[in-house]
């Protein structure tokens, strides 16, 4: 396991975090997952200071793109000395963040000989355990969301939706979501796109079922629905800047709180860096690190 002191990086982002305010970054953890048959890869940022006796940190997964890892957050992302400054600055409270590792899941559940398992399951279920058992977490629904960037950006709105009692709220960074297919569909590079998540050949019906356009319908009936946040750069895919603003379209036709910005920016962590506190900034208020007591 590697660990690292997030204050010393500050000068990468031109501020210098006070020393008493520096999380820790650990590396190279895993989770059990009976669901997967394997363990869960994660880093964690655990802040600064540490909670009395008694007190539990809210906290966020945050979820890789295609062809990511495992603490792309606080490696490309330079996410630790974000958090230091934000929190040193007050502009959020200390928070654990959770960055896991999935492969080119897509984060949907693949039961197929080759595939890459349960991935949506294990983390609402397994992953959500093992941080909470081992971290001062507020184990509840009110203390915990989930984000992502592209394709994690998918993964953490399918997380939201499909585990609505699990997190309160989804943030999407730049995520690449993609319409489902239609007969006759214009977009041949889907299949590749995808590999083998909707099987091999690929399943055209297991890939709009699992659609997040597909699965924000179930949203309407929720009695408590995940509150929702999509940014994407003005200079970002162009497909995918239509594609966020007609999903956040259709949130809002399910009665959802769901927030769209649309600013400067492309589809690179430089982008994203930027995009980061602006939404957790939006996420404070609707955690409760109590969980309601």
């Amino acid at each position: 396991m590697r660990m690292e002191l997030c204050a010393p990086f500050a000068a990468l982002l031109a501020f210098a975090v006070p020393a008493n305010a520096a999380g820790i970054v650990e590396y190279d953890l895993e989770a059990p997952s009976p669901t997967l048959g394997r363990t869960i890869p994660y880093a964690l940022y655990k802040p600064f200071p540490f909670p009395a006796e008694g007190e539990r940190w809210p906290v966020v997964y945050l979820l890789h793109g295609l062809t990511g890892a495992d603490g792309d957050w606080f490696t490309w992302g330079n996410l630790g000395p974000i958090l230091d400054r934000a929190i040193a600055d007050g502009h959020i409270p200390p928070m654990v963040v959770v960055a896991p590792g999935a492969g080119d899941s897509w984060y949907v559940d693949n039961p197929d000989p080759g595939g890459l398992g349960l991935i949506d399951t294990a983390f609402a279920t397994d992953l959500v355990a093992a941080i909470d058992a081992s971290v001062p977490t507020a184990a509840c629904r009110e203390g915990r969301a989930i984000g992502g960037v592209s394709m994690g950006g998918a993964g953490a709105l399918l997380q939201a939706i499909n585990h609505p009692q699990t997190y309160v709220a989804a943030m999407s960074f730049s995520g690449a979501l993609h319409r489902p297919m239609q007969t006759n569909d214009p977009r041949r590079w889907i299949p590749d796109l995808y590999g083998n998540v909707f099987g091999t050949p690929f399943d055209t019906a297991r890939f709009n079922a699992a659609n997040v356009f597909t699965r924000a319908n179930s949203v309407r009936s929720m009695a408590e629905k995940p509150d929702f946040y999509l940014a994407i750069g003005d200079n970002d895919f162009p497909d995918l800047i239509e594609a966020n603003a007609a999903f956040h379209n259709l949130l809002v036709t399910t009665k959802a709180d769901s927030s769209l910005r649309v600013g400067p920016g492309r589809h690179y962590w430089d982008s994203w860096q930027q995009a980061i506190v602006p939404a957790l900034e939006w996420l404070v208020p609707r955690l409760d690190s109590t969980c309601g007591r």
